[in-house]
């Protein structure tokens, strides 16, 4: 017997091992796309990725509020968009509104909004701060050419859609 073969013998047989163990896990654990559930958010603190974007729930808001984390945007008001993970954000083209945010995590985050071209849409964005608790707070006009708003410095995780209605 080659004294090699044992060697390769018990590589063998531990690969083999490992992708059983990994191909049961894998269908043990699955993800929602096997499961037909949907996907669950990132932030523990968010309860939902889908909040009411019926225009009648939005139609006299004025006030949204926000909780700001590395993994998203994390909705306090409306009810709307209460404990929902980067919602959208229904408004009505003219319209003012203010927009609070809240530093829940310690990390730099700011708040902008963005046209379809990633361009800040008429200098509404804020500075930024990077101390729990320290919150922000931005007065703006809806416009049709907000896409999405987002943290500037974590644009992957917190983004949401800006869906405008017209006046």
């Amino acid at each position: 017997m080659n004294p090699n073969s044992t060697g390769r013998r018990t590589f063998l047989s531990a690969v083999a091992g490992s992708l059983t163990a990994v191909s049961v896990a894998g269908c043990l654990d699955g993800d929602a796309s096997d499961n037909g559930d949907e996907p669950e958010p990132v932030v523990d603190a968010a309860d939902s990725l889908v909040g009411n974007t019926d225009p009648d729930a939005w139609r006299a808001v004025e006030e949204i509020r926000f909780d700001g984390y590395v993994g998203g945007w994390v909705g306090a008001a409306p009810s709307a968009i209460d404990r929902v993970e980067n919602p959208t954000l229904v408004l009505v083209a003219g319209q003012k509104y203010e927009i609070t945010w809240e530093n829940m995590d310690g990390v730099h985050h700011n708040i902008a909004f963005w046209d379809a071209n990633r361009d800040v849409v008429d200098e509404y964005t804020t500075a930024g701060n990077e101390t729990v608790g320290e919150v922000e707070t931005l007065e703006f006009e809806a416009t049709p050419e907000m896409e999405n708003y987002l943290c500037e410095y974590q644009q992957v995780g917190q983004i949401g859609a800006v869906r405008v209605l017209d006046g």
